[in-house]
């Protein structure tokens, strides 16, 4: 009898053993599920921001063009702007040149129409009294 407590003490210490080493493999089982979630989750998470960090570059150049853009925009109007005023300033002042020069040359055709007017009064003038000494000149020699 007592060889059969004896293996059923042994028995119920082996299942006890059974039991514990049992319960020590399911906590184990339960954590690595549990580890096994977590990773999943964390990859999941590295594979949603690695998708982010690869979009990243185009939203930032859409980002950086618009903002570039948008700065632009106002630089440009002014510089157009400060063109156009120049340019206007510039048209005025080569309008206001071209009317001087027009009535420079207006007056330079009045003085040289006027040179021209005395020259032909003086031409004339020593040609009248040029033929007139030659013909005294002539008449003197001719008297004589």
């Amino acid at each position: 009898m007592e060889s059969h407590s004896n293996s059923g003490g042994a028995r119920t210490k082996l299942d006890l053993l059974y039991h514990e080493v049992l319960g020590e493999v399911a906590g184990l089982v339960g954590r690595l599920e549990s580890a096994t979630q977590i990773l999943d989750a964390a990859q999941k998470q590295m594979q949603t921001m690695n998708e982010a960090q690869q979009a990243l570059p185009q939203q930032l150049s859409r980002h950086l063009t618009t903002t570039i853009e948008t700065a632009a925009k106002p630089i440009n109007q002014h510089a157009q702007h400060a063109i156009q005023t120049m340019l206007d300033d510039t048209s005025t002042r080569l309008d206001q040149l071209a009317r001087n020069a027009a009535q420079y040359a207006s007056i330079a055709l009045r003085s040289a129409r006027r040179m021209a007017l005395i020259a032909l009064v003086v031409g004339g003038a020593a040609g009248i009294l040029g033929g007139l000494l030659a013909g005294l000149a002539l008449g003197q020699i001719l008297i004589y």
